[in-house]
């Protein structure tokens, strides 16, 4: 099992008061090594509350988080930090890529923190994944000069250049027309089987929901 959410309840505003409103009520998940996990439901009832939470971006009131067999719930934020680094990645509607660096550039940001920027087997990833979405030739143009699908494809290899074990995906096809958005769900499936990588979207997209191993909605605070 990669990823355990045991009993995890989330809201907002102060516990106990008027002004607080539940989210994730005793919510449990478990995900498999290799799946393809598609979180969906109306806007407003946590999704986005769900994969932060899976993302360690924010922290369960109450409930444990394991992955790989370890309760990451009481990391310290340096700790957080580390293994975000190491283990996830992460895709979300807008592409987030920096407008003065290059497609390449960008897609090797991640690596800095690690100090890798200059190691040879990581630009080789990066060429590769490059390659295989198919912006080889875009490689040295900046965002302003890419289209959405191509800023999009560019997020999702900036997302996987740390080898991630789990990919998270907000909206990933939110922001693009139909054929753009059909052929980066195509692209997520073929990466996520090619690589080895467990995939968790949050997605209103009935194609890319359907592609997926599994579908989950998201109601009253459980997943159903």
């Amino acid at each position: 099992m990669l990823l355990h959410l045991q009993n995890v309840t989330k809201g907002y505003g102060q516990p106990g008061t008027h002004s607080y409103r539940p989210v994730l009520n005793d919510l449990n998940l478990e995900v498999r090594k290799g799946e393809k996990i598609a979180i969906v439901g109306p806007s407003g009832t946590g999704k986005t509350t769900l994969l932060n939470l899976v993302g360690t971006l924010d922290q369960p009131e109450q409930g444990k988080i394991f992955f790989d067999g370890k309760d990451i719930t009481g990391y310290s934020k340096t700790e957080l930090a580390a293994f975000r680094n190491q283990h996830l990645g992460f895709i979300f509607q807008s592409h987030h890529l920096m407008p003065q660096l290059t497609l390449k550039e960008n897609v090797l940001l991640p690596l800095l923190p690690q100090g890798k920027q200059n190691s040879k087997n990581e630009t080789e990833w990066a060429d590769y994944l490059i390659q295989k979405v198919g912006i080889w030739e875009q490689r040295n143009q900046k965002p302003s000069q890419l289209s959405g699908g191509e800023c999009q494809r560019t997020a999702v290899v900036r997302a996987l250049i740390n080898k991630p074990q789990l990919l998270l995906a907000d909206e990933p096809t939110g922001a693009l027309d139909e054929g753009n958005a059909d052929a980066l769900t195509e692209l997520l499936l073929k990466l996520s089987e090619e690589e080895g990588v467990t995939l968790i979207t949050v997605t209103h997209a009935v194609t890319l929901a359907g592609s997926m191993d599994r579908k989950l909605t998201l109601k009253n605070g459980k997943l159903v």
